[in-house]
């Protein structure tokens, strides 16, 4: 990285990992164990409780994909320390009520053995959690609904300050 943009992009990537983290734990904080907000969803309470427990499970796999790149590339530490911070709020969030349902991730991801490649790794893995969170939103309760677009839409900021440190 060249040296002008290594000193601005942790205060860019604390900023936006920050607001992000403040929106993951306002949103969860509506959230009930069931994830149900009343209203029409599609989901009911015992199909919001699997959805939730598998957006716990998704995010323990990122954060064992953000702990794998870290220890194969510890330079990275200062870029990806903030960023991982806030996948740990989005397993805590989503497992506030049900400890167990973050789980253990199955198994070490791969990564890329240069630097930029496993940025950019790690910012397709942001980008397709917060396409599937995306998608699976409609008939959601309406909690577990918010909750999930604040994570997809934190997941895509995360993906883009993920693209800008590979510059």
């Amino acid at each position: 990285m060249p040296s002008g943009t290594s000193s601005r992009l942790p205060r860019r990537v604390l900023l936006a990992g920050g607001i992000a983290t403040g929106l993951t734990a306002a949103v969860s904080g509506c959230t009930g164990s069931d994830g149900g907000g009343g209203g029409g969803g599609a989901v009911g309470p015992a199909s919001a409780r699997g959805l939730r427990r598998r957006a716990a499970r998704d995010s323990n796999g990122l954060l064992a994909r953000y702990d794998a790149t870290t220890a194969a590339h510890p330079a990275l530490d200062g870029t990806l320390a903030p960023l991982r911070a806030v996948v740990a709020a989005h397993v805590t969030a989503l497992s506030a009520d049900d400890p167990a349902a973050a789980g253990v991730a199955d198994d070490t991801p791969e990564v890329p053995g240069d630097a930029a490649a496993a940025l950019s790794a790690l910012a397709d893995a942001e980008r397709s959690l917060a396409r599937e969170r995306t998608d699976a939103l409609p008939g959601l309760p309406p909690d577990l609904a918010r909750l999930l677009a604040s994570l997809a839409a934190s997941g895509s900021v995360q993906a883009h300050l993920l693209n800008e440190a590979r510059v």
